[in-house]
């Protein structure tokens, strides 16, 4: 398989070095290998495997259950229709492929892929625990343990896709936006849902506070205190709105918007093929 475009690796690796803030050890804080290249991919899956027993319960928690808010809007901007085929990539325990499966309808055809089985085990369970009133309004999910940089489907797949709080976490992305290029239908669209790396010192810095005073002492209280503090430098090396804009369209999308919501601390990126 391989993608439309062959996006240009150096603009991002100039974006990453940009983003090391003078080798400081706050910069690197999080699990060993996070941010090395080369072993980023297991680093994290190994992360997120680890936090996927308490992943919902925090969130609720640390979001004031906004996350859900924020989630179908995401699922609105990506265009999705009763009888679709979607795809919800880097989909954790499946909160944006249901509420997919929740759109399309028991005509449509849901698939939700992540690179940690036990994110997916948690999603599974997840469905099996609905009340059959309403599975028998949703189609089966199909659930692939899968790497968003190599994706398992054939081109021209599906009809809308989704990502929550993943582009940022994978190695290349360029390489994941490609791909999401490669399995959308012509005039299809993509919702990409993550933190905002806000430009605006001020929201910045409330952010910078959030999560060191009160997201990762909360994660700590779980014994996940090292896999929250992942958060921040991952943050601040991922790609602001401009720049996710522009590497959308290098990847081939025909049309990109990036929207601030959240009191601009999170953002969505809409790319249409």
């Amino acid at each position: 398989m391989s993608a439309t475009v062959t996006p240009r690796v150096s603009d991002v690796d100039t974006m990453r070095e940009e983003r090391i803030i003078s080798g400081t050890h706050a910069e690197m804080r999080g699990p060993a290998g996070a941010f090395v290249e080369g072993q980023e991919s297991e680093a994290r899956q190994q992360l997120f495997g680890k936090i996927a027993p308490v992943y919902d319960q925090l969130n609720n928690m640390l979001s004031l259950g906004q996350h859900r808010v924020w989630k179908r809007m995401a699922i609105k901007w990506s265009g999705a229709q009763p009888g679709d085929v979607v795809v919800d990539l880097c989909c954790g325990s499946g909160d944006l492929a249901f509420i997919l499966a929740e759109t399309v309808g028991p005509s449509g055809e849901v698939t939700g892929l992540d690179f940690a089985r036990e994110m997916l085990q948690d999603a599974e369970q997840r469905q099996k625990s609905l009340p059959f009133s309403l599975r028998r309004r949703q189609p089966q999910i199909r659930w692939i343990q899968g790497d968003a940089q190599q994706l398992p489907f054939s081109d021209n797949s599906f009809d809308a896709a989704t990502m929550g709080y993943g582009l940022r976490n994978v190695a290349n992305i360029p390489r994941a936006l490609g791909e999401l290029h490669r399995v959308l239908r012509p005039g299809a669209k993509v919702a990409v849902l993550d933190f905002n790396n806000s430009t605006s010192p001020a929201v910045d810095a409330i952010q910078g506070w959030a999560l060191e005073n009160v997201v990762v002492p909360m994660a700590r209280s779980y014994g996940l205190g090292e896999e929250y503090e992942y958060l921040r430098p991952s943050i601040k090396r991922f790609p602001n709105g401009r720049e996710q804009v522009r590497l959308a369209k290098e990847a081939g999308f025909f049309k990109a918007v990036h929207y601030e919501i959240g009191f601009n601390l999170m953002g969505v990126l809409v790319a249409t093929k």
